[in-house]
C-alpha cells in the first residue's frame, strides 16, 4: 500500500523507476516519471499505491528546494500514522504507529547514517528541507529492508544529477520571522546539476543550503513531582502525609542561536546502459548557541506554609517561607544563567554505489558507506546561580500554575544588594560520537515465469561504534548564599521579557555567566573541570542475509500478488566503560545541597550476541475493479539504544532527600514483534479514494528504564575533611553536622567508613509485552474547481496503561492518536494549502529519571499555512506560516494537575523567492 501521503503534497511529486527495476531498452541514467500539480500528483500516487504489495506511504517534491514544509519532519505528520517530537518548535524525531523515534530505522538513500543523539533515534532538525527531494515510510516488514524498526523504516532521498539530465540550477533565499524574539533571519539554499557526454554519461550534482534562527523559547517547568512526603514546617509540625510536591519552579527564557548549513555532492557515471557508478558525499552541521536566563524556586516539604491538597495528594496551593526550616535551610530566589541547551552537531556521509544490470534478467546493486556524527559539548557548557534568600508561593489551581517571589509584586525586582553568590558547573552535557560502516549486496532475479515475478537475495553488515564522554567540574566554595555578588563585575540587573505567560513575573534579575566563571578564577577558586569517569564504548557487529519471493497470478479471475520472505540477523556488542563509583557524598554550607566524591577509575568490559529470523507475507487483490484488499503479516525487531547497552553509572547532583542517579544495562536483548496487517482501498473516481487499515503488534522483551533503590557503602570519609563534622575533630566523638541524613556520634574515623547511602537509579531491563492496536483512516476528495481536501486519522492504543492506584510502573510510550486535515487551492500559477496537525495525549516517559514518576504530553495541534505564486515559469514566490496560533507543548506528571512543563515557541512566518532554470 504506497501511498503519496496527499497532506504532505503541497508541491508536485516524482516518481523515480531505479536502475535495477529498468529494462534494458531503457536510457543510461534513471527513468524519472514527472507528473506536475497536485491534482496531478496525487493521481499518480493513487495509481501506484494500486500496483503495490507492501505497506509504505511517501512524500516528495518537484524539484530540490520544493519541498512542503520548511522542516522534513514536519512533512512527515501529515502522513497517516505519524506523529512528530518537536525541539525549538522544529519537527525533530519521528513516531511511527504510536511507536517513538527508538523503533524506527531511519535510512540517507538506502543506507543508515550516524546520529548526533545520545541513542539510536535520528534527529531530522540535521537536514535542511531544500537538500531533500523525497521520502518513503515502510510501514510493514519486508525481507529487503533492514531490520531495526517495529515501528517503521523511513528512507529520506536526495537529488542525483541523473534523475533530471542536462543542465539544471534552482536556488531559494527567504526570510524567517519569530513571533517571540521578533527577529527576522535569512535562509538561502542552491543546486546545480549538469550531465556531459556524447551519451550523458557523467553527471554531477552539487547542493548547498544555509539557514540561521533567532529563536526564542520561554517555558516553565517543576522538574516532576516528589511523591510520599511528608509536608511540614518548624512552627506547626506536620501538615499533610504521602503528598506530592513539585521539586522546583523554573521560569525559563531561552535565547538561541541556530546556525545549519547543509552541502552535497554527488557524481554518477554510466559507461554503459547496465552500469552505474554512484559516488555521493554529504556534510551537516547544526550549532545551537544557547543562552538561557532562569527564575528558579527550590521546594523543600520540611519549610511549607499556607498548603492545600486535593484528593491525590498533590499539593495545590502551598508557600516557601524565611523562617520555617525544619532543617533544610531558607529558601532562596535563585536566578540561573546557564548554556546546557547548546549542541554543536557535525554529521558526514561518503557513499559508492554500484548498480550492474549482469544479464536482461538478473541485476545485482552493491553499496558501500561510511557515515560519522559528533555532538561535541563535553566541558562547554555552564550553569551558575545567584540567589536571594526569599520567600515565595505556589498556585496550581489555574490552568497554568504561578509562583510568586516577595518583592516583585507590580514589575519591581527585590533590592540587588540582597544578591548572594551560590552554585557554579561546568560541563555536564556529554559529547556523543558515533559512526558507521556499511556493505550491501543486493540481487534481483525476473525469471520467464507467470507465476514468479521476482526472486531477491542479499547481504548486509553494518559496524557501528557509539561513546560518550564528559568533562565536568563543579565549584561550591561559596555555595548557601553566604558571599554577596559581585554585581557590577557579572552585570546583575533586571531584564523584562517580551511576550512571557501571562500571570507570571516576566521581570527578574540576569547577569553575565562567563564573568560569574572568570570572577571565580580571580579569586583563586576556578570551576575545576575533569574527563570524568563514566565514560563508554558500544561496539556492534551485524550480519544479515536475506530472500524474498514475489508471486502473481489470478484466482477466479481475480489479480493477485503474493510476497514472502525471510530475513536473518547475527548481532555482536562489545562494550566497555570506565567508572568511578561513588565513595561519599559531603554536606556544603547550603544545607540542601551536597557534593558527590568518586573513587578511582574502574575498567568494565562486557559482550553478548544473538540472532533473529524475520519473516514476511504479504498478499495483494481487487476485490472489484476499483477496490483493493491486502494482508500483511511479518515479524521486526528493535535493538537497544547504544546508551542503554552503556554499563556505567552516572551519580547526578547531590540533594538532600533526592540522590540520584542512571545507568544502562549491557545484557539488553532486543525488542521482537509479530505484526498483522488488513486495509481495504476504493478508489470511487479518478482522483479520489478512500482508504481504512488497522493493525495490530504483539511486541516481546520491552526494554523499560525504571527508578529503583540502590545502596553504596562509602569509604573515603576522614576526620581531615572539615564539612563531616560539627566541630573540629570527629575521632573525640563530636556530634556530626544534624542536618545530614545518617549521621551520629561516633567514637573514631574509622566508624565514618562503611556507613551507606541509598540512590535512586534509574535502569533499563527486558521482560515486559505488550500489544499495539490500530486503525487508519483516509480520504482524498478533488472538486473540479481547483479546490481539494485530504484528511486521515490514526486511531493506537495499547494493552497496557499506567495506572495511578497500582504499584505497577509499565506502559509503552508514545502511544497516541493522531489526526490531519488538508484543505488545498491549486490553479496553473497559484497554490494554497491550510493544514491542521493534532496529536491526542500520550505518555512521553514512564520514568522521569528522577524518582520513578511517568510523564505524559497534552494534546496538541498545530495550524500550518503555506501559498506560492509562479510570477513566471522561472520564478516563484512563496508564503509559509508555522503553528500560527502558538500553540503550547504541555507535559504534565501523574495526575492532570501535576505540571512538568510548558513551552511556548510561537510562531514561524517565511516570505521568500524560488528560482529555477
Amino acid at each position: 500500500m504506497l501511498t503519496f501521503a496527499p497532506l504532505a503534497i503541497a508541491q508536485d511529486v516524482v516518481e523515480e523507476t531505479t536502475a535495477s527495476e529498468a529494462s534494458a531498452d531503457d536510457t543510461n541514467y534513471l527513468d524519472v516519471i514527472v507528473v506536475t500539480g497536485i491534482r496531478s500528483s496525487l493521481k499518480r500516487a493513487m495509481d501506484v499505491k494500486r500496483d503495490t504489495s507492501g505497506v509504505s506511504d511517501s512524500i516528495a517534491s518537484e524539484d530540490v528546494g520544493k519541498f512542503p514544509d520548511l522542516n522534513v519532519a514536519e512533512s512527515l505528520q501529515r502522513i497517516p500514522g505519524i506523529a512528530i517530537d518537536r525541539s525549538g518548535g522544529e519537527g525533530q524525531a519521528v513516531t511511527v504507529r504510536g511507536l517513538g523515534p527508538q523503533f524506527n530505522t531511519v535510512l540517507l538513500n538506502g543506507r543508515q547514517i550516524a546520529t548526533d543523539s545520545g541513542g539510536r533515534e535520528f534527529n531530522f532538525d540535521v537536514l535542511a528541507a531544500e537538500q531533500i527531494n523525497g521520502a518513503t515510510i515502510y510501514k510493514s516488514g519486508q525481507a529487503t529492508l533492514q531490520e531495526g524498526g517495529i515501528g517503521g523504516t523511513i528512507n529520506v532521498s536526495t537529488a542525483r544529477p541523473f534523475d533530471n539530465p542536462g543542465f539544471q540550477m534552482a536556488g531559494s533565499v527567504k526570510g524567517v520571522y519569530e513571533s517571540l524574539s521578533e527577529e527576522v533571519s535569512p535562509a538561502a539554499s542552491f543546486l546545480v546539476s549538469n550531465t556531459f557526454g556524447a551519451n550523458e554519461e557523467f553527471g554531477v550534482l552539487a547542493a548547498v543550503s544555509h539557514q540561521q534562527r533567532k529563536l526564542q523559547s520561554n517555558g516553565i517547568g517543576t522538574a516532576g513531582w516528589r511523591p510520599g512526603q511528608t509536608i511540614s514546617n518548624n512552627e506547626d509540625g506536620v501538615l499533610f502525609e504521602d503528598a506530592y510536591i513539585p521539586r522546583n519552579w523554573d521560569q525559563v527564557v531561552d535565547i538561541q542561536d541556530r546556525t545549519r548549513t547543509n552541502a552535497s555532492l554527488a557524481l554518477q557515471y554510466a559507461p554503459t546502459n547496465d552500469l552505474t557508478l554512484t559516488l555521493d558525499g554529504f556534510v551537516s552541521k547544526f550549532e545551537v548557541d544557547s543562552e538561557v536566563t532562569d527564575l528558579a524556586s527550590w521546594f523543600e516539604p520540611d519549610r511549607v506554609g499556607n498548603a492545600t491538597i486535593d484528593e491525590n495528594g498533590t499539593l495545590l496551593t502551598f508557600s516557601q517561607d524565611v523562617g520555617l526550616s525544619g532543617g533544610s535551610g531558607d529558601p532562596a530566589s535563585d536566578f540561573v544563567s546557564h548554556t546546557r541547551n547548546s549542541r554543536d552537531s557535525e554529521t558526514l556521509g561518503l557513499g559508492f554505489n554500484v548498480d550492474w544490470n549482469i544479464s536482461d534478467n538478473f541485476n545485482g546493486n552493491f553499496d558501500f558507506s561510511h557515515s560519522t556524527a559528533k555532538n561535541d559539548r563535553a566541558g562547554r557548557d555552564r550553569f551558575n546561580v545567584v540567589g536571594i534568600i526569599n520567600s515565595y508561593s505556589f498556585d496550581g489551581t489555574g490552568g497554568t500554575p504561578t509562583v510568586q517571589h516577595a518583592g516583585f509584586e507590580n514589575g519591581g525586582v527585590p533590592d540587588a544588594s540582597r544578591s548572594r553568590l551560590h552554585y557554579n558547573e561546568k560541563g555536564n552535557q556529554p559529547t556523543d560520537e558515533d559512526q558507521i560502516t556499511e556493505f550491501k549486496a543486493d540481487f534481483v532475479y525476473e525469471p520467464d515465469s507467470d507465476a514468479v515475478e521476482a526472486v531477491r537475495f542479499g547481504l548486509y553488515n553494518q559496524s557501528r561504534e557509539k561513546s560518550q564522554f564528559q568533562i565536568f567540574g563543579s565549584q561550591c566554595a561559596f555555595c548557601g548564599y553566604g558571599t554577596p555578588a559581585p554585581n557590577d563585575v557579572i552585570g546583575f540587573a533586571p531584564v523584562t521579557v517580551n511576550n512571557f505567560f501571562d500571570g507570571l513575573i516576566d521581570t527578574f534579575y540576569a547577569y553575565d555567566g562567563d564573568a560569574y566563571v572568570q570572577y571565580l578564577a580571580d579569586q583563586g577558586v576556578p570551576i575545576e573541570t575533569s574527563l570524568q569517569n563514566n565514560r563508554y564504548k558500544v561496539k556492534e557487529d551485524i550480519t544479515s542475509a536475506y530472500v524474498d519471493f514475489t508471486f502473481g497470478f489470478d484466482a477466479a479471475n481475480i489479480p493477485v500478488e503474493i510476497n514472502a520472505g525471510m530475513r536473518y540477523a547475527d548481532t555482536s556488542v562489545d562494550v566497555s566503560a570506565v567508572q568511578s563509583f561513588i565513595v561519599d557524598v559531603v554536606p556544603t554550607t547550603d544545607l540542601t545541597l551536597f557534593s558527590n566524591v568518586f573513587g578511582p577509575a574502574t575498567d568494565i568490559t562486557e559482550s553478548g550476541e544473538y540472532d533473529n529470523f524475520l519473516g514476511n507475507f504479504n498478499v495483494a487483490f481487487d476485490a472489484h475493479e476499483d477496490m483493493k484488499i491486502r494482508f500483511a503479516a511479518y515479524e521486526s525487531m528493535t535493538r537497544a539504544t547504544m546508551s542503554e547497552l552503556s554499563p556505567a553509572t552516572n551519580f547526578g547532583e547531590p540533594r538532600r532527600q533526592n540522590l540520584t542517579a542512571s545507568g544502562g544495562n549491557p545484557a539488553l536483548n532486543p525488542f521482537t514483534s509479530t505484526n498483522f496487517e488488513v486495509s481495504y482501498e476504493w478508489y470511487y473516481s479518478d482522483d479520489s479514494m478512500f482508504s481504512i487499515a488497522a493493525f495490530r503488534k504483539d511486541i516481546d522483551d520491552i526494554i523499560v528504564s525504571l527508578t529503583g533503590n540502590e545502596t553504596y557503602t562509602l569509604s573515603n570519609r576522614t576526620a581531615a575533611d572539615g564539612f563531616r563534622c560539627a566541630a573540629d575533630n570527629c575521632a573525640e566523638g563530636t556530634d556530626l553536622d544534624p542536618t545530614r541524613p545518617g549521621f551520629d556520634i561516633v567514637a573514631n574515623t574509622d566508624e565514618l567508613n562503611g556507613e551507606t547511602e541509598i540512590y535512586s537509579v534509574s535502569r533499563p531491563r527486558n521482560g515486559e509485552t505488550a500489544s499495539v492496536e490500530g486503525v487508519e483512516i483516509a480520504i482524498t476528495h478533488l472538486l473540479d474547481n481547483g479546490f481539494g481536501v485530504s484528511a486521515n486519522a490514526t486511531l493506537v492504543s495499547s494493552d497496557v496503561t499506567i495506572d495511578p492506584n497500582s504499584a505497577t510502573n509499565f506502559s509503552l510510550e508514545g502511544i497516541g492518536d493522531s489526526y490531519n486535515i488538508v484543505g488545498f487551492y491549486e490553479t496553473d500559477r497559484m497554490q494554497a494549502r491550510v493544514a491542521y496537525n493534532f496529536r491526542d495525549e500520550f505518555l512521553r516517559r514512564i520514568d522521569n529519571g528522577f524518582n520513578g514518576e511517568p510523564i505524559n504530553t497534552d494534546a496538541y495541534g498545530q495550524w500550518d499555512v503555506s501559498a506560492s505564486y509562479n510570477i513566471t515559469d522561472n520564478y516563484t514566490v512563496f508564503f509559509e506560516g508555522i503553528n500560527i496560533t502558538e500553540e503550547e507543548l504541555v507535559q504534565t506528571g501523574r495526575f492532570p494537575n501535576q505540571i512538568y512543563s510548558i513551552e511556548n515557541n510561537g510562531s514561524r512566518y517565511a516570505v521568500g523567492v524560488r528560482a529555477k532554470w
